[in-house]
This record gives structure tokens, C-alpha cells and sequence, in this order.
């Protein structure tokens, strides 16, 4: 699969531009096919929490956070088997639960760029290293030398009514640094689920830098992990900016979003 034309464009074509983005978020077909989460859901503390979030949202209650390693084997940007590392921090929302992302690190530059400008993620450069079989699977995510996380089980089995992994409320702050005000917008997937299966035996090591702080995040005991294999689309309602945040938003959360 490949959206590269076999014609360079000559110079600007609005045109050519139009096309290539229809192309990329064609609403009649999955962004994302057999995306695979490697997720841990865990308590948090919520005061070493409250600290990383957006004035105004606030945490679930129990206070829970999914840490994350992810592959995407297919998908519309032609970026086949990069993958991701993250935080989804478990949210009060209008629709229920929701999540916010404070922290994500990944190995592709096109889906850092339509993830962190478009949606809010805040996705920086990094390295991680996936390995799954018929019965095990581990994960490890490293930045500027520094082992963040860890992950390790043996695949269980099938959840026959799973909760979703991406598929849920999302609060983001799309934001530059700058002088321009950061926003806070809403938008929620669409997520299809193909298989979800516990994982057993599971560890689990949080590190953290100083400019990847997740150790210092609260993250608590593991209730469950699971991997996730779904499809998924775009949401019915593109991003919706919820509110202006003030530009010490983006100046005083320069680790981990940044940096």
C-alpha cells in the first residue's frame, strides 16, 4: 500500500494537495488496520498526577492511567510496523470516562506530525523495541538513551467483552511554544475491535529522565493487561476546540511534551 503518486507534483497544486489528504483520512475506510496495544491499566496517585493535567480536567474516579506500547503493521500514511509508547490517563467527560495523553514516544516523523499538530498527542522521537509470538510478548521503550518502559507477558485468553483502548473521549491540548494560546480540543475514534486478549504473568518498569519524567507520574499497581488488536477510523466529528488554555500551559510542561 503506498499513497505516493507515481508523478511528482510540479510546484504547489492545491489540487494535489486535497487529494494526498483525502487520501490519508478517507472517511470510508479505516485509518489504521490490525493496530496492535500492549496495554497495562493502573492506579495512579492522583496529587503526583493533578500536577501534569489541563486547568479544568480532572481525573476518573478510581484514579487509573493505561500505559501503552503499540505497533501499527498497516495503515493510510504508508509508515507499515512503526511504533509507540504512551500514557492515556483515565478523565471526567461529558460521554463517561475519557482519556487525556500527557506523554508519547514514537518512531515514525509522519505520525508524529499528523498525531501531534492535528490531535493533540504529544508525540516526541524515540526507540521502541516490539517483539510478539503465539504465546509471549515484551516491549521496550527507550529515549536519548534512557529506558522508560518495559513490558513483558505471556498472551492469555480471549476477553470476550473488552473495554476500548482508544476508542473513548479524548481531551488534548493542541499547542505550540510560544505566545499563542494553547487549546484544549475534543474528538473520540472509532475503534473496531478484531481480537483483545488478557496477558498473563505480566512486569512491568517504569524509568524516567529528566526530560521523560514518567517515573514521576504516580503510576501505581497494574489491575490488568491486555493486548489490543483493533481497526481504527477517524471520529465521526473531527477535533472540537473545547477552550483556550494560557501559554504557561506550554511553558511550564516543557518535559515531558517537549523536551
Amino acid at each position: 500500500m503506498s499513497w505516493e503518486p507515481a508523478v511528482r507534483t510540479s510546484g504547489r497544486s492545491i489540487g494535489a494537495d486535497l487529494r494526498r489528504v483525502l487520501t490519508i483520512g478517507d472517511p470510508r475506510r479505516s485509518l489504521y488496520r490490525d493496530a496492535h496495544y500492549f496495554s497495562a491499566t493502573a492506579d495512579i496517585d492522583p496529587d503526583r498526577m493533578r500536577p501534569w493535567l489541563p486547568a479544568g480536567v480532572r481525573l476518573s474516579s478510581p484514579a487509573r492511567a493505561d500505559l501503552f506500547t503499540a505497533c501499527f503493521p498497516d495503515n493510510n500514511f504508508d509508515s507499515p510496523g512503526y511504533h509507540e509508547a504512551g500514557l492515556f490517563v483515565h478523565v471526567k467527560t461529558m460521554g463517561g470516562t475519557g482519556i487525556h495523553c500527557p506523554w508519547m514516544i514514537l518512531d515514525d516523523d509522519v505520525a508524529l506530525i499528523i498525531g501531534r499538530e492535528l490531535l493533540g498527542y504529544p508525540k516526541k522521537l524515540g526507540q521502541v523495541d516490539w517483539t510478539v509470538t503465539d504465546t509471549d510478548i515484551r516491549a521496550q521503550a527507550s529515549r536519548r538513551g534512557h529506558t522508560l518502559l518495559s513490558m513483558s507477558g505471556r498472551l492469555g485468553p480471549v476477553i470476550d467483552d473488552p473495554s476500548p483502548i482508544l476508542g473513548r473521549p479524548h481531551r488534548n491540548v493542541v499547542a505550540v511554544a510560544g505566545l499563542l494560546p494553547p487549546w484544549l480540543v475534543a474528538f473520540t475514534p472509532r475503534e473496531r475491535v478484531i481480537e483483545v486478549r488478557r496477558v498473563d504473568d505480566f512486569t512491568m518498569h517504569v524509568h524516567g529522565s529528566e526530560r521523560d519524567p514518567l517515573d514521576q507520574m504516580g503510576i501505581g499497581a497494574v489491575i490488568e493487561a491486555r493486548l489490543h488488536r483493533v481497526d481504527l477510523y477517524s471520529g465521526a466529528i473531527p477535533p472540537i476546540p473545547m477552550r483556550p488554555l494560557t501559554p504557561l500551559f506550554t511553558l511550564t510542561r516543557l518535559r515531558p511534551r517537549i523536551l
